[in-house]
């Protein structure tokens, strides 16, 4: 879905704690890109204690590929890890929260669902599609699962039915991913075209401002100018290696020019001088002669001699 901006709204220095905490949250809220309004539910993902970065890559991907609108990032200094995100990262806008109860906030006052993905005994199956109207799902650690303050955040609660017997829960990357396909499929989400083997990338869909009220570290800030420097000296070593290989092959081609130049066959008259100025020379030797002529050798008479 595309969004537009809502103007910052940047707090006082001079406010009171109380005042820049309230400002905090409208900040927040106002700097959120609004979905515009459509005929489809809004899908966004809350994440919130997931720890393994590769795994926030997988579902960002996911997210992607099943029409996730924002991803709700707690921790606004938080430098979110995605590897594994496969170059889909600059089509998700990620909104950051200093704190998970604004982030749930936010989630109840625009009315969606929170979604919990947890085993639990009033959980519904996924592939039932319990849905209603907006949705915000929350997937929980790897290893412990939604903690306390998530499940009290949640409104309702899924779970993937399985049908082997040798695990006891599923990646928390895959289970978002199936979780996301069920819900847009329940929406009635339009399928993405194909081309060949593969489904059509529209680079028009990328998003200006991914990042929303994230306030960067010194950290990040180093980190980011590494960045930058290196891609500068990538680029300027590519442009040098070009102009190397321009160079060389004009080299090559003048080399080739030359080569061809003195091996090209001799015209009938340079022929006929080469072979006069080759006889003139012979004679020469012949007669000490330095002359250099082109007429026929006589046959020289040798002087006799007297005894």
């Amino acid at each position: 879905p595309s969004m537009d901006a809502v103007p910052v709204v940047v707090p006082k220095p001079d406010e009171s704690a109380a005042e820049q905490s309230q400002s905090s949250s409208q900040t927040t809220t106002a700097m959120i890109p609004q979905t515009k309004n459509n005929d489809r539910p809004e899908m966004v993902i809350l994440v919130y204690d997931v720890a393994k970065k590769k795994n926030i890559g997988t579902i960002i991907r996911s997210a992607v590929a099943f029409g996730v609108s924002k991803m709700l990032i707690v921790g606004n200094k938080k430098n979110l890890k995605t590897f594994g995100h496969q170059r889909t990262r600059d089509f998700m806008q990620f909104v950051y929260f200093d704190k998970f109860e604004r982030a749930v906030e936010h989630l109840k006052k625009n009315k969606f669902t929170i979604y919990g993905c947890e085993i639990c005994e009033d959980a519904k199956s996924v592939v039932s599609h319990p849905f209603e109207g907006n949705a915000a799902f929350i997937f929980g650690n790897e290893g412990s699962g939604l903690n306390q303050k998530a499940l009290k955040a949640c409104d309702r609660f899924l779970y993937i039915p399985q049908y082997g017997h040798g695990t006891a829960s599923l990646n928390v990357a895959v289970a978002a991913s199936i979780v996301l396909h069920h819900f847009s499929v329940w929406a009635k989400y339009p399928e993405t075209s194909r081309s060949g083997f593969k489904f059509v990338v529209d680079e028009t869909k990328k998003i200006a401002e991914p990042h929303i009220n994230f306030i960067p570290t010194e950290k990040d800030l180093k980190r980011k100018a590494r960045i930058l420097a290196r891609e500068e000296r990538l680029k300027r070593e590519a442009a040098e290696a070009k102009a190397g290989s321009a160079a060389s092959a004009a080299d090559a081609a003048d080399a080739d020019a030359d080569s061809g130049a003195s091996s090209a066959p001799k015209s009938t008259s340079a022929t006929q001088e080469d072979g006069a100025l080759a006889l003139g020379t012979k004679r020469a030797l012949e007669t000490g002669s330095t002359e250099n002529d082109s007429r026929p050798l006589k046959k020289q008479k040798l002087p006799t001699v007297v005894d």
